[in-house]
C-alpha cells in the first residue's frame, strides 16, 4: 500500500470517525485507516498537498496535530506533532485497543464513582520506607489514581496519605492505587468500639 513498511511504529488497524482540520481553515469528515503513536492514514475526500497542517479529532481517542505526509487516492497520511507526554498516553490508548483481552474490563473495575481533583498533592509511603511525592488525578472511594515521578511495582504495597493500598496498574503518567478494604474496616472498626 506504502512505499516502505520500514515504519518506526507499528500501524493499527481502527476504523473510527474522524474530523478533520486543514491549515486551520477548511474542515472535512473522514474515517481513521489505521493508526500508530506516530502516524495515521485517513478516509477522506480532501484536497490536501504534503506539508499542510492537519489537525484531527478522532472519536473514542484524542485531537491529534500533525502534518499530511503522503496522499493516496482515496485518503491521505500525516505524522504527529506530539509532545513525549502525550505520545506515551496515545501509546497506552492504542495498546489498549490493540489487545482487546488485556484491556477487557479496565473501564468496568471501578465500583464507585471517581472524582477529579485539581492540583492536589500528597506524600506516599512505600515498602522499603521511602516516601514519593504524587498528584492525585482522581479519587474514589476504593482507589485513587496518581501522576507520579516514579512508579513503584505492582502488588507492591503502599500509604497513599493516611490510607493504606495495593499498587493495581501503571498509566502513562504514574500508578492506581486500590484501597486495603480490610484495613480501612478495621480502623473504622475501632473507631466504632472507642465510641
Amino acid at each position: 500500500m506504502f512505499k516502505t513498511d520500514a515504519r518506526r511504529y507499528r500501524r493499527i488497524s481502527l476504523n473510527l470517525p474522524a474530523r478533520i482540520v486543514i491549515n486551520a481553515t477548511d474542515e472535512y469528515e473522514g474515517r481513521l485507516l489505521n493508526i500508530s503513536p506516530g502516524d495515521m492514514a485517513l478516509i477522506c475526500d480532501a484536497t490536501v498537498m504534503v506539508g499542510d497542517a492537519a489537525v484531527i479529532s478522532i472519536d473514542g481517542l484524542d485531537v491529534i496535530e500533525s502534518t499530511v505526509a503522503r496522499t493516496f487516492p482515496d485518503g491521505f497520511a500525516t505524522s504527529f506533532l506530539l509532545s513525549k507526554r502525550r505520545r506515551t498516553l496515545l501509546i497506552e490508548q492504542l495498546m489498549l485497543r490493540a489487545n482487546p483481552d488485556f484491556a477487557d474490563g479496565l473501564g468496568d473495575r471501578r465500583t464507585s464513582p471517581r472524582h477529579r481533583k485539581g492540583n492536589s498533592r500528597t506524600v506516599c509511603r512505600l515498602e522499603d520506607g521511602s516516601s514519593l511525592f504524587v498528584k492525585i488525578i482522581d479519587t474514589a472511594v476504593n482507589g485513587v489514581s496518581v501522576d507520579a515521578p516514579r512508579k513503584p511495582d505492582v502488588g507492591s504495597t503502599i500509604h497513599v496519605g493516611r490510607r493504606m493500598g495495593v499498587i493495581m496498574r501503571h498509566t502513562a503518567r504514574g500508578f492506581v492505587v486500590a484501597y486495603d478494604t480490610q484495613t480501612t474496616q478495621t480502623g473504622q472498626d475501632k473507631i466504632l468500639r472507642a465510641v
